[in-house]
């Protein structure tokens, strides 16, 4: 993690800028507000944060529009902090691009595990790649060769972790260490390293949650990810004391949030569900590729 963890803080309410730069200043992180979109655009811009928490009412603009524009040009992560409690504003809000999404009053604890939750988020994932017998690994050869991580010695550990994620590890990796890898598929390049994704050399403006989608379906090649499996991989189910799992937005359907991950994807990659060429759904299962 780099050691420079700044947050920008978007809300008009003067006091709630106040208690969120409290509460993330105690947190250890370096807080900068705004009071209204422009001018946190603006702070984005210049900050270059690691973190970015929005609220969806502005006095100048749509929290939504001010979402949109910041990943124009930044993969920060976003956590949407607001009153509003419904559905529909909480995938409208991962539709536009938001990593997170919190429900006004915040408890600082819970905001500080969601902003920490966020960030332990590798740059590039650390799930073993997934190589399927009946078809070649989708890790460019020369990448693979250059790679320098030494087998885990523990075959208990190794077997561990394969029951947690349900993946088997290829080349004996244990997935709590980087490496480098690189794929293609059907015009669609994505490089780990630089997290960067092309379609036909035009770069992909992916959010940091739909660039670690599309390398989750890629590690599997013509695998199936379950929408379970994906909840767990991407970090996008919390617990409560005495409450079942919930999603990371509040809804009982995580599942839900994953379709719209999805969708999303899709629509940057000009796919069709219908006709898929990149992502395909396996109806009552999950997803793989097309």
């Amino acid at each position: 993690m780099n050691d420079r963890r700044v947050v920008v803080v978007i809300d008009m309410d003067e006091e709630v800028r106040s208690s969120l730069q409290a509460t993330l200043g105690e947190g250890g992180f370096e807080v900068h507000c705004a009071a209204t979109g422009e001018s946190g655009v603006a702070l984005v811009r210049a900050m270059q944060p690691d973190t970015v928490t929005l609220d969806l009412v502005l006095p100048d603009t749509d929290g939504y529009d001010v979402l949109r524009r910041i990943r124009e040009f930044s993969h920060t992560y976003i956590l949407i902090i607001t009153a509003r409690r419904d559905l529909r504003a909480t995938l409208k809000g991962f539709d536009a691009g938001a990593d997170d999404y919190m429900v006004k009053p915040i408890r600082p604890r819970e905001l500080r595990a969601r902003v920490d939750g966020m960030l332990r988020r590798p740059r590039q994932l650390t799930v073993p790649p997934i190589v399927t017998p009946r078809e070649p690994p989708l890790v460019s050869p020369r990448l693979q060769t250059a790679t320098t991580e030494k087998p885990a010695q523990d075959p208990a550990l190794a077997q561990g972790l394969t029951a947690v994620h349900g993946l088997a590890t290829a080349e004996g990796r244990a997935p709590d260490r980087g490496y480098e890898c690189s794929y293609k598929h059907k015009g669609l390049e994505l490089d780990c390293v630089t997290r960067a994704a092309t379609l036909g050399g035009r770069t992909l403006q992916l959010t940091r949650t739909e660039f670690d989608l599309l390398h989750i379906l890629l590690e599997r090649g013509s695998g199936v990810v379950t929408k379970a499996e994906l909840v767990g991989l991407l970090g996008l189910v919390r617990r409560e004391p005495g409450n079942p799992e919930v999603g990371v937005a509040g809804t009982r359907d995580p599942g839900r949030i994953i379709e719209t991950h999805v969708g999303n994807l899709r629509r940057k990659l000009g796919d069709d569900a219908r006709k898929p060429r990149w992502l395909k759904t396996v109806r009552g299962s999950g997803y793989t590729l097309a």
